[in-house]
């Protein structure tokens, strides 16, 4: 009897201990995912992050469909399809979300672009010799010697 007590004991719990190893990778997994979703009612706040009813809501639905079997893609497609694809925290890189994505490196480009030519023409501007009339010459000199009058003598 002794024999057959010690294996069945520790088949039992081999079998706890890997259901309670399974639970922590679900909710891990559940958290991953509530994390890239919006929460509909909270101002930029993951699901993950938000404690409001629907937020919790949607972490149950996903826990289901973790233990359903579905992919995190198929489970973000799903809320996508649902809310639409504000839900993401991370906007898709397609189609009109692809400008917030592209935006920022075009206005640093146009930018860079901009200073670039501002430099070139500021450069070019200062090395160039000016040219000034004898007329004019003389009138700045007597405009400066007007303008010292306490170091003539």
């Amino acid at each position: 009897m002794r024999r057959l007590l010690l294996p069945l004991l520790l088949v039992l719990g081999g079998l706890a201990f890997a259901q309670a190893g399974s639970g922590v990778t679900i909710e891990a997994r559940v958290f991953d995912i509530a994390r890239q979703l919006r929460c509909p009612i909270c101002v930029s706040e993951s699901v993950a992050a938000s404690s409001s009813q629907i937020a919790v809501t949607m972490r149950e639905e996903i826990q289901e469909l973790v233990q359903a079997g579905l992919t995190d893609q198929e489970i973000l497609a799903s809320f996508t399809e649902s809310y639409g694809d504000w839900v993401l925290l991370e906007p898709p890189r397609r189609g009109l979300h692809l400008l917030v994505w592209l935006l920022p490196a075009v206005v640093a480009v146009v930018g860079l672009i901009m200073l670039v030519g501002f430099m070139r023409r500021s450069v070019k501007a200062g090395s160039e010799d000016i040219e000034v009339n004898e007329s004019d010459l003389k009138r700045l000199r007597q405009l400066m010697d007007e303008e010292q009058p306490g170091e003539q003598a």
